[in-house]
């Protein structure tokens, strides 16, 4: 299983990391000119926790934005070990 969150399908997206030089012109230059543009990753908050659900322990991966939700006891039928 890929690194996804269980509950909420958060990942890893991939994103372009844009170079830019010169000084805008707003601020009396010639405007910004992109130098160079390269693909990189964003990673998720992704944190590997232990559950209960249904009576079965499993070991999954959760966003620490699932984790805050799960811990108000957002989720029903699931909680944390």
């Amino acid at each position: 299983m890929s690194r996804e969150c269980y509950l909420t399908g958060k990942k890893n997206k991939v994103v372009n990391s844009v170079i830019r030089r010169g000084k805008a012109r707003a601020d009396g230059g010639v405007g910004r000119k992109t130098t160079g543009i390269t693909r990189r990753t964003q990673k998720a908050n992704l944190q590997k926790k232990f559950i209960r659900e249904n009576g079965q322990v499993k070991r999954v991966w959760f966003s620490a934005n699932a984790l805050r939700t799960l811990a108000k006891g957002g989720f029903s039928g699931i909680e944390l070990v």
